[in-house]
């Protein structure tokens, strides 16, 4: 079994639950701080990953990590299951397939926007509509910046890309002048 759709089977079942009590989003942030936390401390992933330290001392530090980030009683019994079940170690992929599941039952999409330079905010709110308008969704972004892209934009929602950078235009260029020179 994959561990991405198993750690989309544990968001689906939570996302339903967290749906029922109405902390639908709370509980997204919930998991996002502890996947989040966890991340920036290798001791963490290391002490949760050892199978000689015991579930019950596990438990007490996952215990410290919620309290200390002040997750929801939801949060912390599926936490505590994921810790149980030996997934906490793919609570990050979990997280994003919750994060997915959450969009979907919203009607909402992740955009997220790469460009080479910070882009304006009138420019950011703009493309939003425009996404919005394309497909049929509320569109929230995630503004990346690299510098790489050299100019434009690339705009991706969930597998749909839409490629305005300038690397990807003079890519094109250079495609045709190269095809024109073999004819």
């Amino acid at each position: 079994m994959r561990a991405g759709g198993l750690s989309r089977r544990y968001a689906k079942a939570l996302v339903d639950v967290a749906a029922e009590q109405q902390v639908l989003e709370a509980v997204g942030r919930d998991l996002h701080t502890v996947a989040e936390t966890m991340k920036r401390t290798r001791e963490a992933a290391t002490f949760f990953a050892s199978p000689a330290i015991p579930l019950t001392d596990k438990r007490r530090v996952l215990q410290a990590i919620a309290e200390g980030t002040g997750v929801k009683p939801l949060s912390v019994r599926f936490l505590n299951l994921v810790l149980e079940k030996r997934r906490l170690p793919y609570l990050g992929e979990i997280a994003l397939a919750y994060e997915e599941l959450t969009d979907e039952r919203l009607g909402r999409g992740k955009a997220t926007v790469t460009s080479a330079v910070p882009l304006p905010e009138p420019i950011l709110h703009r493309l939003k509509e425009r996404l919005r308008m394309a497909t049929g969704k509320e569109i929230y972004l995630e503004a990346r910046v690299d510098s790489a892209i050299v100019g434009g934009f690339v705009a991706q929602i969930g597998s749909t890309i839409y490629d305005g950078s300038l690397r990807t235009q003079l890519k094109k260029v250079r495609e045709r002048l190269l095809k024109n020179e073999h004819h």
